[in-house]
């Protein structure tokens, strides 16, 4: 986030928007009190608008961090400050969600719980989603790489490597059985 303009302008996409496309501040308020998915969202941006702010008179990545530690311990999503993440984000079960800081996302991204995107290194390397990625529970998505526009990852799924646009992606499980030696 640049500037805080484009604050508002996810806050708005995120949260206070209705069906008829109008925005009412007493709506932003309302939604952020009612409900803990537009909690999070809404001190997540704003922690993530402080620590990319230069810094000033105040220390405001210190406030960033702040923040992002008290949505960690109250939501349990760790998403890095870093992270660039396009409007849209939703998280349909706010339960053991990790973002590394060095993600690309793009716009509408949908989340279910126990979902992992990261990368193999701390430093190199980034992981890339497209616009109106929806992400099934319990997936792990690790390493560099890319994943396309309008893509479906299914639930359990482990994704190192490449996804296109326009699929819908699984990991298959085939179990195994085997008989007891006598």
């Amino acid at each position: 986030m640049r500037d805080f303009k484009e604050l508002c302008a996810y806050l708005k996409e995120e949260i206070a928007t209705k069906e008829d496309g109008s925005v009412k501040l007493s709506t932003l308020i309302n939604r952020v009190l009612a409900k803990e998915r537009y909690h999070y969202v809404f001190w997540f941006r704003i922690a993530q608008y402080l620590h990319n702010k230069p810094r000033g008179f105040w220390n405001y990545k210190k406030w960033a961090k702040r923040i992002n530690r008290k949505l960690i311990r109250e939501h349990n999503i760790d998403i890095g400050l870093s992270a660039q993440i396009g409007p849209g984000i939703c998280f349909s079960h706010r339960i053991g969600i990790v973002i590394t800081h060095r993600a690309i996302i793009g716009r509408n991204l949908r989340l279910r719980q126990n979902t992992t995107i990261g990368s193999k290194d701390y430093t190199q390397g980034h992981v890339r989603l497209g616009d109106n990625v929806e992400i099934g529970a319990n997936v792990c998505i690790v390493g560099e790489i890319n994943i396309g526009n309008n893509v479906t990852i299914g639930a359990q799924a482990f994704v190192n490597k490449d996804i296109p646009d326009n699929t819908v992606y699984y990991t298959e499980y085939r179990p195994t059985y085997r008989t007891k030696p006598k």
